[in-house]
């Protein structure tokens, strides 16, 4: 080989070594870019080709009444979701039959989306089942939460609903949705080597259920509540009513309860104007259950005392270009005697010979006019002009409860200031935890003054006063009726369109309950004392023996306590008020009872009203709705 001949070679033998030295440096360097300066883009970047993260919604928190009983509860519940860039397109046709949705439907709800996308959320169990047995790639079974209320439509307004995102849309559900929302976790799946995602998966943080709440709710006396209001409203043709179970001692609110009701567990099936609270959100006129107030006024004032009389004009007085009324025309009524015949015309003499002043701050200390800020959405403050506002005509109108507007539950808490002694307790219905009243407790007349409006009251559910029919046996009851005509959308007050009411405390010596029902638009009859009267008897009867309040007897002119049986009775059960029927059908065989059933849905009436006094072999009849 010449000289010239190894010169080449040479020069060819090194430019192959630099290239090759110089693709082992881009070897090098390359390495270097992918193991050290995008280690962690592609480390994250191959998570991603493997692995896959979604949100995995928390249960919410139970609802409790005041006994630890559920009111609501989340349950586990299948739903079907899929991995959308994995769905075969071929398949999307049997999938759609399967969930008996349309094809078009599923084919839209794959297409938003190349990743994670629900198809049919809270689904019952034989169609998850019907779907997984397809098998197709993508689609999974998720374990979602569904809100179920056991007690259905007797709580349905108080509670609201959730909706299929788990939030809070109405009710308590919603006003304490932050606390009764768990925090979701996260889930994360693999995929094989295709892409298709593995059947199982494993939790990144996982999901927490929210807080329990306690309420201030019985749920046997909501369920007493519902079932008598619903009979009440039923016997007159009534178009709903409400009623408001207060404990006045701490404000505790026992049962509130409205017909007609809505069963939150299928809420889509009612309309919007059928969810709201009204026992919170709608006013009235009070009528002549205000008068005890105005009395309680005049009273206070240090004018007048419950001895002194007043002439009531033979049921008509004039009052500037106004003319006064009373449906029994009186003479002469003392204090008494006009709040027991339910004088128009005496309270409004009482209220003009005061003024407006002492009239309108004994409401508003009462509570009428202000919301109570005890927590839950929609309450309306209610309607009380003020003061100056008032001309002769207003402070008469008002003394006897036209011209103002209330709330069931503003009456409730209003009348548990007489059952105090005067003192005012804001209604509350959490039983710990309730956030703070707006206003604190506070003293709105002397206790001498509730005292004597009581005894009044009390002779107004006598046989002479209106208030008769709310009278249970062995107990009693101080109380009002009230009849007020509605005013029409022109502002004028409509002819045949009346609300009932009665608001009372019982029993007088010892008040463990306040209770008010209002019924709207009764057919029957107009009158308080016929027809929300008797609803309040009913509640009365059976929720004082539950909680444990003896009966009464009148022994000459003084009441005694009626003894217990010295042999306790052979169960202390409670009631059965609520119970589903599977529920009631054990509950009867635990006992030995012979049961006769109506209907279907939830327990809302029974008969006897207090079960504890019976023996194996007696019967019960129970009345189930929905």
């Amino acid at each position: 080989m010449s000289d010239k001949q190894k010169v080449y070679v040479r020069r060819r033998i090194e430019a192959v070594a630099g290239l090759l030295g110089l693709g082992l440096l881009m070897l090098v360097v390359r390495a270097v870019d992918l193991q050290v300066l995008q280690a962690d883009y592609l480390t994250s970047l191959a998570e991603k080709q493997h692995y896959r993260q979604y949100t995995a919604v928390a249960p919410r928190g139970p609802i409790l009444d005041s006994k630890g009983r559920t009111l609501a509860e989340s349950i586990e519940i299948p739903s079907i979701a899929a991995m959308a860039d994995e769905v075969p397109e071929g398949r999307v046709g049997e999938l759609a039959r399967a969930l008996g949705l349309s094809t078009s439907k599923v084919k839209r709800k794959l297409e938003r989306s190349r990743g994670f996308v629900w198809l049919a959320r809270q689904v019952p169990p034989s169609v998850a089942d019907k779907v997984m047995a397809l098998d197709i790639p993508g689609v999974r079974r998720e374990r979602e939460w569904r809100r179920y209320h056991p007690l259905g439509p007797e709580t349905g307004h108080l509670l609201g609903f959730v909706g299929v995102d788990g939030k809070g849309l109405e009710g308590i559900e919603r006003s304490w949705n932050k606390a009764l929302t768990g925090e979701a976790g996260i889930r994360q799946v693999r995929r094989d080597a295709r892409g298709h995602s593995l059947p199982d998966g494993v939790w990144v943080r996982e999901a927490t259920a929210g807080e329990s709440i306690q309420l201030t709710v019985d749920a046997s006396i909501q369920s007493i509540a519902y079932a008598a209001l619903a009979e009440g409203v039923r016997s007159q043709n009534a178009k709903g009513g409400s009623v408001v179970v207060m404990r006045p001692s701490d404000g505790a609110v026992l049962a509130m309860a409205n017909w007609p009701g809505y069963n939150p567990n299928n809420f889509r099936h009612f309309k919007p104007g059928q969810w709201r609270n009204r026992a919170v959100t709608d006013v009235f006129e009070p009528g002549s259950t205000m008068k005890p107030f105005s009395v309680a006024a005049a009273l206070a004032s240090g004018k007048w005392q419950p001895d002194s009389i007043v002439y009531c004009e033979k049921g008509a007085m004039q009052v500037a270009d106004y003319t006064i009324h009373d449906d029994h025309p009186e003479g002469w009524l003392d204090l008494t005697g006009i709040v027991v015949k339910s004088s128009n015309i005496g309270v409004a003499k009482l209220a003009l010979d005061i003024g407006p002043d002492p009239v309108y701050e004994m409401l508003r200390r009462a509570g009428f006019g202000q919301r109570s800020h005890m927590g839950l959405g929609g309450e309306s403050p209610g309607i009380v002009l003020p003061p100056e506002r008032w001309g002769p005509v207003e402070t008469a109108n008002i003394a006897f409860g036209q011209g103002i507007a209330v709330t069931p539950l503003q009456l409730a808490a209003a009348f548990s200031v007489l059952a105090n002694e005067g003192l005012y307790v804001a209604p509350k219905l959490l039983k710990s935890g309730a956030p703070a009243a707006a206003e604190e407790n506070h003293r709105v007349m002397d206790a001498s003054v509730a005292r004597q409006v009581v005894s009044m009251l009390e002779y107004a559910t006598s046989e002479d006063g209106t208030g008769s029919k709310a009278v249970p046996a062995g107990y009693r009851v101080a109380g009002k009726t009230g009849t007020a005509q509605k005013p029409d959308e022109h502002g004028r007050y409509s002819k045949g369109k009346y609300t009932a009411v009665f608001a009372g405390l019982a029993p007088v010596d010892n008040p463990q309950l306040v209770i008010v029902v209002v019924v709207d638009e009764p057919q029957k009859s107009m009158y308080g004392g016929q027809v929300a009267a008797p609803v309040f008897r009913h509640v009365a009867e059976s929720a004082l023996p539950y909680l444990g309040v003896p009966a009464q007897i009148n022994n000459q002119g003084q009441w005694q306590t009626i003894e217990a049986a010295a042999e306790p009775p052979v169960f202390a059960a409670e009631s059965a008020y609520g119970m589903s029927m599977r529920e009631v059908r054990r509950f009867a065989a635990e006992r030995g009872l012979r049961l006769h059933v109506h209907g279907s849905g939830w327990v809302s009436r029974q008969k006897p009203a207090n079960v504890a006094a019976l023996s194996s072999g007696d019967g019960l009849e129970v009345w189930l709705n929905e």
